[in-house]
């Protein structure tokens, strides 16, 4: 796999879940942990987040493969918003091309509202189409779990019902359950 191209971006955009950096929450004020305090975005860095979504290891030599397991410090995702965009973009796409099509609820979290969210998104569905092949496998399971009535042919096993749910790669604070 190769290195992607990054778009043509504005440089930053304000936040969407502050104003100034701040926010009001039950009579105080505190920082914005979507922005780290900043009132602005910047722009992703889709070589930075290419390269945590990837590995050289098991890859031939000079070439990148997509990641297996989570995104290196994705741990740390409210520490940083590199950390929260490259763990995002994994997930939606592992989502999206069928790796896991269980509902991507931590990587929304992370995500928030990012100013960036839908260029994340639609670059998180081009590298799934570009590594699995598909970009419909999470859409097509979900939509008939919901009551649609799609039959498209040729998707990953996981893209349909009593199909696998994920790889298992599956980072275990997704999968932990209340009991």
């Amino acid at each position: 796999m190769e290195t992607t191209q990054q778009p043509q971006l504005e440089s930053e955009r304000p936040c969407l879940d502050c104003t100034n950096g701040h926010r009001m929450s039950l009579g105080s004020s505190r920082e914005c942990s979507t922005c780290m305090g900043k009132g602005t975005m910047s722009a992703p860095d889709f070589n930075a987040i290419f390269d945590a979504v990837t590995t050289t290891r098991k890859a031939a030599k000079g070439m990148r493969r997509f990641r297996q397991s989570a995104p290196e410090g994705w741990k740390k995702s409210t520490q940083g918003v590199d950390n929260r965009r490259a763990y995002y973009v994994w997930r939606m796409a592992r989502f999206h091309g069928g790796a896991d099509v269980t509902m991507p609820m931590v990587a929304s979290l992370f995500c928030g509202k990012d100013a960036y969210r839908d260029e994340l998104d639609a670059y998180a569905d081009a590298l799934a189409k570009k590594v699995f092949g598909t970009n419909l496998a999470g859409a097509h399971r979900w939509h008939n779990a919901l009551g649609g009535n799609l039959n498209v042919k040729g998707l990953p096993d996981s893209a349909y019902s009593g199909g696998p749910v994920h790889d298992g790669n599956k980072p275990a604070i997704e999968s932990e359950e209340k009991k």
